[in-house]
């Protein structure tokens, strides 16, 4: 497909913000900007769902129920999503307005874990509360093929993370898992990274040199648990990776879906030319709309 105008433009603006180096004062004025651009979208999941929470051990979750929704939650379609946001930041209405419009075209219920963020809580404490959100929903008897995982770049690494435990607890797999641009290799290996350094509108290679440091503080980035895309894909369910052609992360969904498929697991995998990472997000672009719609076509056909 060819590349909208307003992704050029927008490809430009986020150039225009790209920092060629990262320190914590910054992290902080990231955090403060995000807050107030997310104040924009408050109230927008309202128009599809209506949202409720509930307690895990360490944090809260969002729960998303479309308006028209009539059926038993018990036995209802889940959608649990973790958010991006390089492990250290969180905006939550804006991932709960993109849930809430997958869960309208879904009739389904979403589940967003606010999990904790670094480097406040560094590896594992996101793993351990997206896992627990996972958990909690077969401990509540929603079947695990009635539910579906989705995460866009940390969140995508969360996926995997998650999977991977999945398999280890010897629980049931979900009976799908969605990633948008994820990140998943913190040994920062994928030819991507280089190639793409000052293609990449969004990133640069110090830019996880920073939030690695943050979100490892000390763990081996060689750890499969740390770096899940280095573990075995055997045993987990349909994959569906996208990501942008010019975008430092696009190995990490490359990698991804061929060791699914070396795994005898159903893959596909969409790379999209010349786009930002994480366009998924941005709703002013039309290429997002039609992201949105496959990833809501992927889902059903597993359902």
């Amino acid at each position: 497909m060819k590349q909208s105008i307003r992704s050029r433009l927008l490809n430009f603006l986020l150039r225009l913000l790209r920092r060629p180096l990262w320190n914590l004062a910054q992290l902080t004025a990231l955090r403060a900007r995000f807050a107030k651009l997310d104040k924009r979208v408050a109230g927008k999941a309202d128009l599809f769902c209506r949202i409720s929470q509930v307690d895990l051990s360490h944090c809260q979750a969002d729960v998303l129920q479309p308006l028209d929704f009539s059926d038993d939650p018990l036995s209802a379609k889940h959608l649990l999503l973790f958010h991006g946001g390089a492990y250290c930041l969180h905006s939550p209405n804006t991932y709960r307005a993109m849930l809430a419009g997958i869960c309208s075209n879904l009739g389904a219920i979403g589940v967003l874990p606010d999990y904790r963020l670094a480097p406040e809580h560094p590896h594992p404490a996101a793993i351990d509360d997206c896992f627990e959100s996972y958990q909690m929903l077969l401990d509540k008897g929603v079947p695990p093929s009635h539910i579906a995982l989705l995460g866009d770049s940390a969140g995508g690494g969360l996926v995997l993370s998650i999977l991977a435990k999945i398999r280890g607890a010897k629980l049931p797999m979900p009976t799908s898992a969605s990633l948008f641009s994820p990140a998943g290799d913190w040994t920062l290996s994928g030819p991507s990274l280089y190639e793409n350094e000052g293609r990449d509108p969004m990133f640069r290679l110090s830019s996880f040199l920073f939030f690695r440091s943050l979100y490892l503080a000390g763990y081996d980035a060689s750890d499969p648990a740390v770096s899940p895309l280095l573990a075995s894909f055997d045993g987990y369910p349909p994959m569906y990776f996208t990501a942008s052609s010019t975008e430092l992360l696009r190995d990490v969904a490359v990698v991804g879906a061929a060791k699914a498929r070396e795994a005898g697991v159903p893959v596909e995998i969409d790379i999209w030319p010349g786009h930002c990472h994480d366009m998924q997000l941005m709703a002013v672009l039309p290429e997002s709309k039609i992201a949105l719609n496959k990833l809501c076509e992927f889902i059903s056909k597993h359902w």
